[in-house]
């Protein structure tokens, strides 16, 4: 399902929550919504799904107008899956039946064979006859993704559904579920606080912030070629470090002369350079240094805060075997493919 939204706005007793905004989903497609609380995330998927609706602008699925002010299509109508955070099982009916609960105007044969093809893709046969008190969180979850793809929808919501789970358990759940939707050719649109799920599972990221979408791109753009300071400390750990604009591909910094697209900023301007973990390589025999100023150990690999000269601070990944003490000065060398520049 095509889902098109257009320049819409949503209050709720005269505060405004939503201000103008536009989002294109194309057929098939996985995106994410992230931002800061009360960005307006939970408002957008309701008003998606039909349980609200907007006071200006126009949403279509599949080219026909759901929410206009003049048409409106309820939400039953709308061929929408949600999984909300508390997935609201129920509890007096065993997990076949919950799966099987919304498809009670369906034909025995097509209960069966849903049933049959979310069993084996969500691996959740043999807890076809448990009650949900009596399985796992993680297998309550698979349950509440079956009982959401079984009547068939065309568009699935999911509201925070995994953020109760431990990362092990949800990294292979998120890994199953992207499977399974890509499969089952469904368009998604997911909320999350967590970029790693956002990065995991989406096809593109919508970025919420005041009241509307300040970037929407791949993960890969989001990552390395944020438009916002609040984006790009969303995205991942990093900091800054001040440089001095020379021409259009070269910055000036404590870390030396620093090349890239430089375009946007005049010549000789001060700039705030973003600098990742993974913009930084520990080499001994560089002439650049840092001092260790904290350590976090991961088994496979250290996150290193360093101290530049300047007093300015920055991240820096290395393998587990340069294990390094607090306060010793090391070597480090930039290694950066994507120069993010900030007023």
């Amino acid at each position: 399902m095509k889902l098109e939204i257009e320049d819409i706005s949503f209050n709720i007793e005269g505060s405004l929550i939503l201000d103008d905004l536009s989002l294109h989903v194309n057929e098939h497609e996985i995106i994410s919504l992230i931002g800061p609380s009360a960005s307006g995330k939970s408002s957008l998927l309701r008003i998606i799904a039909g349980f609200e609706n907007v006071n200006t602008g126009i949403i279509k699925l599949n080219g026909l107008i759901v929410d206009d002010q003049s048409t409106i299509v309820q939400p039953q109508n709308r061929n929408v899956g949600i999984i909300f955070q508390d997935l609201a099982l129920f509890p007096h009916l065993n997990c076949k039946e919950n799966i099987l609960f919304g498809m009670r105007d369906h034909s025995p044969a097509h209960k069966n064979t849903r049933l049959d093809r979310l069993s084996n893709l969500l691996d959740i046969r043999s807890i076809l006859d448990s009650y949900p008190h009596e399985i796992s969180g993680g297998q309550q979850q698979r349950i509440a993704i079956a009982r959401a793809l079984a009547p068939g929808p065309e568009i699935l919501l999911l509201d925070e559904p995994f953020s109760a789970l431990d990362e092990e358990l949800k990294e292979t759940l998120l890994q199953d579920v992207k499977k399974l939707l890509k499969e089952e050719k469904i368009t998604t649109i997911f909320i999350t606080h967590n970029i790693k799920e956002a990065f995991q599972l989406s096809d593109r990221i919508a970025f919420l912030d005041d009241k509307k979408i300040i970037q929407y791109d791949t993960a890969y753009n989001l990552y390395h070629k944020p438009i916002t300071k609040e984006i790009a400390n969303f995205c991942g750990i990093g900091s800054f470090i001040n440089g001095t604009v020379i021409d259009a591909n070269h910055v000036s910094t404590v870390l030396g002369d620093l090349f890239g697209d430089a375009t946007k900023f005049k010549i000789g301007s001060n700039v705030s350079v973003m600098i990742r973990p993974d913009d930084i390589i520990h080499d001994d025999n560089s002439q650049k240094s840092a001092k260790v100023l904290e350590k976090i150990f991961f088994g496979s690999d250290f996150l290193y805060k360093l101290q530049l000269s300047k007093g300015e601070t920055i991240f820096c990944y290395t393998p587990s075997h340069h294990d390094h003490s607090i306060n010793e000065i090391i070597g480090i060398k930039p290694v950066i493919d994507h120069l993010i520049l900030f007023n």
